[in-house]
């Protein structure tokens, strides 16, 4: 039997919109004949910019003399989002769009691009919510573990 440990890699609140990784569209270069796949949101990179610094920032502040791990080991997230809500909205939760999953894998590609963790592929585990903000402000509240698995014996 394997029990679990984790241990926190990293916390830290990113202020400012949540951005979705949305859909792409193929584009043909006329004169080359290659195609691109362009993103459908242009929120996205300046999302995933900002997400990254922060993190760098957290890091830094928190592991002075420590440079970024580039995490290659099993991971679990948990990201709370909160989300503006519109004046005229009186249902208590957004469950419309932006889909959960959208945001979440934009903040997972972000973290990549931090260099905090080597691939998003890592990540076995994702808590998320989305919520409207209140107090808390808008934007991300974003924690990263580290798992650990440890081989144990069965009780008999």
């Amino acid at each position: 039997m394997k029990r679990e440990r984790t241990a926190r890699l990293l916390s830290c609140f990113v202020d400012g919109a949540p951005a979705t990784k949305g859909s792409y569209r193929p584009v043909t270069n006329r004169a080359s004949g290659k195609t691109l796949l362009v993103g459908m949101n242009r929120n996205e990179h300046a999302w995933r910019r900002h997400v990254a610094a922060v993190v760098r920032s957290q890091w830094f502040r928190e592991h002075p003399s420590t440079p970024m791990p580039c995490v290659d080991e099993p991971l679990l997230v948990v990201a709370d989002f909160y989300l503006p809500r519109p004046k005229s909205v009186r249902r208590p939760l957004p469950s419309v769009s932006p889909d959960i999953d959208k945001l979440a894998r934009c903040l997972l590609d972000a973290l990549t691009d931090s260099r905090l963790i080597k691939d998003d592929s890592r990540i076995v585990g994702l808590d998320t919510t989305k919520r409207y903000a209140a107090a808390e402000g808008i934007g991300v509240a974003l924690t990263v573990r580290t798992i650990h698995t440890k081989d144990t014996k069965e009780p008999s």
